[in-house]
């Protein structure tokens, strides 16, 4: 009985261990995970594929440069989207601290008149907000943190984003 064993059935074994124990899905399921998540006036604002729609992409600028662009929508109509023009990889990108930096972040409601920007309108250098730290650029996934103090030009109100963080799958590199 051992011979047979050791001879037709232990082969089958070691494969079938081999198969069910090295799944690749293991090793990225943690990456898989794509959100975005914030405290807005102090209300919790969490997108993830399940809630909404999240895309994020590199794009080749006019001059050579590379721009990271994310654009996220909820089901309910709320949008955070962010431009970071001259995109390096992984740091702090403050914005304000170049007049000539196209960089911004933004909140929005489709429901309402309601578009909070913040980027550069004054040569005051910005040392603190807003900011988008980058973490992590492995070229597949992207993760970081974010704060920023967005406007509305139309109404002049103002909406504190603050403890963001995000994960996101980069769809495709410099398209």
């Amino acid at each position: 009985m051992k011979s047979f064993f050791k001879l037709h059935l232990a082969p089958y074994v070691m494969i079938f261990c081999l198969l069910v124990g090295c799944n690749e899905d293991a090793v990225d399921q943690g990456q898989e995970e794509e959100f975005i998540k914030a405290q807005i006036n102090g209300e919790a604002f969490l997108v993830d594929r399940a809630r909404g729609i999240i895309s994020c992409q590199k794009h080749l600028n006019d001059y050579g440069g590379i721009d990271l662009v994310v654009n996220v929508e909820t089901m309910e109509g709320e949008i955070m989207s962010f431009h970071i023009s001259d995109y390096t990889g992984p740091k702090n990108y403050i914005f304000g601290n170049n007049v000539f930096n196209k960089s911004w972040i933004r909140y929005g409601v489709l429901n309402s008149p309601g578009d909070w920007y913040a980027m550069v309108e004054n040569k005051q250098v910005q040392t603190i907000l807003p900011y988008i730290e980058i973490l992590k650029d492995n070229g597949n996934y992207i993760n970081g943190n974010f704060e920023f103090e967005a406007h509305n030009t139309i109404d002049n109100s103002i909406k504190m984003v603050r403890d963001g963080n995000f994960n996101f799958k980069i769809a495709s590199e410099l398209e």
